[in-house]
């Protein structure tokens, strides 16, 4: 087994949490095709994005208690072993239904390896020590989003659109395999009453009752709603709008979430000098100022990929830096529910997200400004929700929970 401490045990999960990503971006190259492929509409093909992010967000608030109640392991084994068999699906579907159906239960799975991770980091760690765990394991992540177009444009040239789910099943598998033999148990004290639905209000009522969970919480959500109306429109704008093409658009997106490497890099090594909100109040500028950039150079009619890539890779950078820090701003105050307080970010983070690419989804009138306008938006609220609800309930110290 791993030690708990160890650099491979943060490698594990960083590779954990990066298939989420990597199943995300790794077909969105493939998504102009498969509106031919399927006999579906291009708001077909864009629900199979939406409904995965739907079902991420929902299954959470369930993955989440129950790692409280039988243990991380567990929970993780059953969530990798379902994606494995939703992803043989959807390399078989023969109709965008069946796909949008098989991408359900894909994400019902991978909610298992996104939820847990985190909750393992905070039963080994807590407050700034936990933020720069977590904002290593997103300098790991951080390469799904960049390898993964590439990946998919040359699968998708090469093999078809279906090869890309067989390559996430095969990460998957792998996944299970290590996990089932390297990965300890964290969890000290197993909550049996975790899954009662008196136990996981009662948990969630206390969450919802702090001012500064809140607005962490809203942080993390915004941004993400952010980054998810890119990734639902990226494919089409580059694609069909840029004319960029499939190997295009793989180089494109790549240089954009080189970004999201370097904010990992630079959170890991500044947020125990500036803590967690110092950092938060840095990135969460710079995040709006490059999104409203981005939106304007949209909306004033330049079409060149720079107009894109350039605001983004700076979003990026500042997205990498808010999300692990108000994740674990979040976590910080409740060590007892961390699972379930790990499930109510996920699920808000994902209901809002997805809503913002379904809207971008609905939007597409040919152009990148809906793309554009929804990420400019979703940078304002996380400005707003860190200045006018962060900031007033007081900024989360490593002292004072180490009092606790």
């Amino acid at each position: 087994m791993l030690r708990p401490n160890s650099p491979a045990m943060t490698w594990l999960l960083g590779a954990l949490v990066t298939l989420a990503p990597l199943t995300m971006d790794i077909y969105l190259v493939s998504m102009p095709s498969m509106t031919a492929a399927l006999g579906a509409s291009a708001a077909e093909v864009q629900l199979t994005l939406s409904v995965y992010m739907f079902g991420w967000g929902f299954a959470q608030l369930v993955v989440g208690p129950a790692s409280d109640r039988w243990g991380r392991r567990p929970v993780l084994l059953w969530g990798l072993a379902l994606f494995v068999l939703a992803s043989g699906a959807c390399a078989l579907a023969q109709d965008v239904h069946t796909l949008i159906a098989a991408r359900f239960f894909q994400a019902v799975g991978v909610s298992a390896a996104f939820v847990v991770p985190r909750a393992v980091v905070r039963d080994l760690h807590a407050a700034e020590r936990a933020g720069q765990m977590l904002s290593v394991m997103g300098m790991i992540l951080s390469v799904a989003p960049i390898v993964a177009p590439l990946l998919g444009a040359y699968l998708h040239v090469w093999l078809g659109w279906q090869a890309n789910f067989v390559f996430v099943a095969a990460y998957a598998a792998a996944a299970l395999a290590y996990s089932a033999v390297r990965l300890p148990e964290t969890l000290k004290t197993p909550d049996p009453a975790a899954l009662d639905p008196r136990a996981m209000a009662a948990s969630f009522a206390t969450l919802v009752r702090s001012r500064a969970f809140l607005g962490y919480l809203l942080v993390a959500s915004f941004s993400l709603g952010s980054l998810f109306a890119f990734l639902a429109g990226s494919s089409f704008v580059f694609v069909s709008v840029m004319g960029a093409g499939e190997r295009g658009f793989g180089v494109l997106f790549g240089v954009v979430m080189i970004g999201s490497l370097l904010g990992g890099f630079l959170a890991s090594r500044t947020v125990l000098r500036l803590g967690i909100d110092g950092l938060l109040r840095i990135s969460t500028a710079v995040m709006l100022v490059s999104g409203v950039v981005l939106a304007a150079l949209a909306w004033a009619g330049v079409d060149h990929p720079a107009a894109v890539v350039g605001p983004m890779f700076v979003f990026m950078v500042s997205f990498t830096s808010s999300m692990p820090q108000a994740t674990a701003g979040a976590l910080t105050p409740f060590p007892k529910i961390a699972g379930a307080a790990t499930s109510l970010i996920s699920f808000c983070q994902f209901v809002i997200a997805s809503s913002w690419a379904l809207a971008v989804g609905l939007a597409y009138d040919g152009t990148q400004r809906p793309m554009t306008t929804a990420i400019a938006l979703g940078a304002l609220l996380t400005f707003g929700a860190f200045w006018l609800v962060v900031r007033p309930a007081g900024r989360v110290t490593s002292v004072a929970h180490r009092a606790r």
